[in-house]
């Protein structure tokens, strides 16, 4: 008997459009969540397969040691493709000519990942294709010019004898460094032993080159740990270079969109629940006067439930699968070679979103519906939605756990959480002023204005609703279009035009000279010649420090940087450099040291602390008397210590400098290289350019979660227009019969939008601005850069979507005769 009633009943709303709403909210939750989700994978995996391409592999091992065949077996056994690598420093003889160079010689397979261009030609622009094969090897260009041979010259390499085969186009795992090495030359491992280079105290570098599926890699990780010793470990992108740090830059990017994304759309869902469950207390009430029971009608709204829960899980899923399949094949146009791989957790999340929203958004209304008595059938049914402190409750625990599932992190999680509670409670306090402020204005009504003030206050708690939402909706807006369009290009922008791209490095003393009568012969501008001495911090304070991070248990011996340090002694402060405490040197500066704050918290360290160096055996101490920050973005030589100029004054140095050389002028590095060998030239382009291309796909990405926002947003505020209709009905009809015209509504009804929309907009902006601030200056490392667009584009924004919305919801209401209006709401 009930599920007859509960069919019928559920087609009969169906048709009046009563269940739409919740539906069309529980739809883009699980949209949301799926394709934001998915898209963030997709993204994510992208990014991680586009810097495997870094390395050549999904995962390198490095070894001191030759080649373990065990190792490749266990591999091989696993399903996961392997490829070997060794690298070393060699002289290379042409003639009268040498140089030194890095050799890497690699395996048949190399490379596992990205693309090994060779051109049998000496242009990197022009020739046709090579491929690596034993008897030939592959020159950087500019080494043709240092040897002065061209390809089918034979050069020497050890005791071996070797065709110049052509050129280096593209290298996957060149090293990005800006203090690289010397010319690369490129092997086949097959010629090695031929060299006889490889002796005992060799200094070679083995790798291990693996691809395969994250699970067999994961496998094989776990298999390997017990057997490798301390001369073996994994390598991974260098997360401090460069491509690290953007990839990091890119992750927080998608992992702060797909966080905020659902917030939305689950504010639609509770007032499309709370407005359904009031539109529904008569009907519980005549159907319980005919005999039913709380049970019977729980029963009844509940299928109701279910059956929208169902439709609505269906259908986001399939939307959200093919969000993510048209997101992986734009990616595919960026990446070639993009492998896409299903993933079963976008699904699970979005079933999860779907009935967390359904248990703790509409349930409780639904819940509270079933206990209406029969006597409310004689009285008028409620206008205005009431407040619901239980069911806010749980709509907040719904949104932070779907908050902390979309995320994945729970201190991101709770942070947010408590900055939107924060914002929703300022909000909530402006509307109680806002009611005082308001209600002399609005007295008398006797203006399109003055009654669009009233109309706020008299929905007050409706109205702080919407005006927290629209704020919500407005500030994701602007936060993700600035990160999007202004602030990623702000930071691109930091490297400025004619910003050095070359370094120079291993500059003797005897060569400044050279160096600089070279640049001013050429028309180039050369940076500052920096000396660099490369020591040791041994002790701070006396304290004797521990290398590095160990599995002994050493917690009470300090912890120091693990590796040499490149140190310099500098008069003046650089430019790109900012003393935060102490003071620089003066000219009386007796063995002192300036030390980068970053460093200086990992180390903590303070002022007027004394820190001991080792350098080429010989032990120096200096006191810290400075602590600076340091434009890492600035393309220049920095330094994390200083040292007064008396420390390392008798210490051999070599010397840094860098300038700007445009495109295609690569003779002058050649004729420079010719005239001073063993300096090292360092092309940091590439840099620039892979940073480039990351930066485009997060955009892609970024673009698609605006309009995911948009659509929640837009949402949000139907399905809140909803919830007055019939409010504004008996509004309408009383002002139709004291004779108001349709321009005076109309006006009334465009202003009250406009204002809220102002309001909000006002407000995201305010909110967006601060965090704006945080991202510049904690995230991107950027001074603080006011947004005049923002405050404006806000309120423009917060105006017209609200202005438009409201009206496309509102438009027929006054379109209907006031004769026809007047009998509506009286028969209602």
């Amino acid at each position: 008997m009930w599920a007859s009633i509960a069919w019928r009943l559920f087609w009969r709303e169906l048709k009046r459009g009563e269940l739409w709403v919740i539906a069309f909210a529980l739809f883009l939750a699980v949209g949301s969540v799926v394709s934001l989700s998915g898209i963030t994978q997709s993204v994510k995996s992208a990014l991680q397969q586009r810097s495997a391409q870094f390395i050549a592999a999904d995962r390198v091992l490095g070894s001191s040691q030759p080649f373990a065949e065990d190792i490749l077996t266990l591999a091989a056994s696993n399903g996961v493709a392997t490829a070997k690598q060794m690298q070393f420093d060699s002289m290379l003889f042409a003639g009268e000519q040498m140089q030194l160079a890095t050799i890497k010689a690699v395996s048949d397979s190399y490379p596992l990942r990205g693309e090994l261009v060779l051109h049998r030609s000496a242009s990197i622009t022009s020739g046709p294709a090579g491929q690596l094969t034993p008897g030939k090897v592959w020159f950087e260009a500019r080494l043709l010019d240092l040897l002065q041979v061209k390809p089918g010259d034979s050069i020497e390499l050890g005791t071996a004898r070797l065709v110049v085969a052509g050129v280096i186009v593209n290298e996957p795992d060149a090293p990005l460094s800006v203090f690289g090495g010397s010319p690369r030359v490129i092997m086949h491992l097959a010629d090695v032993p031929a060299t006889n280079i490889v002796q005992p105290g060799s200094r070679i570098s083995y790798r291990y080159l693996f691809a395969g599926s994250v699970t067999a890699l994961d496998l094989l990780t776990q298999q390997l740990e017990p057997m490798l010793s301390v001369h073996q470990r994994w390598r991974n992108l260098d997360r401090e270079s460069a491509i690290g740090g953007a990839l990091e830059r890119a992750e927080r990017f998608l992992l702060l969109a797909g966080l905020l994304g659902i917030v939305l759309a689950a504010c639609a869902a509770a007032v499309a629940a709370s407005r359904y469950s009031q539109r529904h207390t008569q009907a519980v009430a005549i159907i319980k006067a005919l005999g039913a029971t709380t049970a019977r009608a729980r029963l009844i709204y509940c299928s109701h439930l279910m059956l929208v829960v169902v439709f609505s899980l269906l259908l986001g899923l399939m939307g959200g699968q093919l969000a993510i399949f048209a997101a992986e094949q734009g990616i595919s146009h960026y990446i070639s070679d993009y492998r896409t791989a299903f993933s079963v957790r976008p699904l699970l999340l979005g079933t999860l979103t779907c009935f967390i929203c359904a248990l703790l958004f509409a349930a409780r209304p639904l819940w509270q519906l079933a206990k209406t008595p029969a006597i409310e059938v004689l009285k008028q049914p409620a206008a205005i939605m009431t407040l619901d402190k239980l069911q806010v409750l749980f709509g907040a625990v719904a949104i932070w756990g779907l908050m902390w599932l979309f995320s994945g992190e729970l201190l991101i999680s709770v942070g947010l959480f408590l900055l939107c509670a924060v914002f929703a409670a300022i909000l909530l306090g402006f509307a109680a002023a806002m009611v005082k402020l308001a209600k002399p204005v609005a007295a008398g009504q006797s203006s399109a204005g003055r009654l669009a003030l009233a109309n706020l206050r008299r929905r007050l708690w409706a109205n702080s609703f919407q005006l927290i939402t629209f704020s919500l909706a407005i500030f994701l807006t602007l936060l993700l279009y600035f990160l999007r369009a202004e602030l990623i290009g702000q930071w691109q922008q930091q490297i400025p035009d004619g910003a050095p791209n070359h370094f120079l490095v291993n500059v003797s003393a005897e060569q400044r000279a050279k160096v600089s009568a070279f640049t001013t012969e050429n028309n180039l501008q050369p940076e500052p010649f920096y000396p660099v001495v490369r020591g040791r911090l041994v002790s701070i304070n006396n304290e004797q420090l521990q290398l590095e991070a160990s599995k002994e248990d050493r917690s009470d011996q300090r912890v120091g940087v693990g590796r040499e340090l490149n140190l310099t002694w500098l008069a003046s402060l650089p430019a790109n450099n900012k003393i935060i405490s102490g003071a620089w040197f003066s000219e009386n500066t007796l063995a002192e040291v300036s030390v980068e704050q970053e460093i200086a918290e990992r180390l903590q360290l303070s002022l007027g602390d004394t820190l001991d160096f080792s350098i080429g055996g010989q032990q120096l101490n200096a006191t810290i008397s400075s602590i600076r920050t340091v434009d890492w973005n600035s393309l220049q030589p920095n330094f994390y210590m200083i040292l007064s100029p008396d420390v390392l004054a008798t210490f051999p140095a070599t010397y840094i400098t860098a300038f700007y050389l445009e495109a295609g002028s690569g003779n002058l590095i050649n004729q420079l290289a010719r005239q001073m060998p063993t300096v090292t030239v360092i092309s940091v382009d590439a840099i620039i350019k892979q940073i480039d291309d990351i930066i485009a796909q997060v955009t892609v990405a970024l673009s698609f979660i605006l309009l995911i926002i948009a659509l929640a947003a837009a949402l949000v505020l139907v399905a809140q227009v909803q919830a007055t209709l019939e409010q504004r009905e008996q509004e309408l009809a009383i002002l139709r019969t004291l004779g108001a015209k349709y321009a005076f509504l109309r006006n009334a009804l465009l202003l009250e939008f406009a204002f809220l929309g102002a309001l909000a907009g006002l407000f995201a902006t305010v909110l967006a601005e601060i965090l704006l601030m945080v991202l510049q200056q904690r995230v991107f490392d950027m001074p603080f850069q006011f947004n005049v667009a923002l405050w404006w584009l806000g309120p423009f924004i917060g105006i017209v979507l609200v202005s438009l919305l409201g009206w496309w919801q509102l438009r027929r209401l006054l379109q209907i005769p006031g004769a026809v209006l007047i009998r509506r709401v009286i028969q209602s």
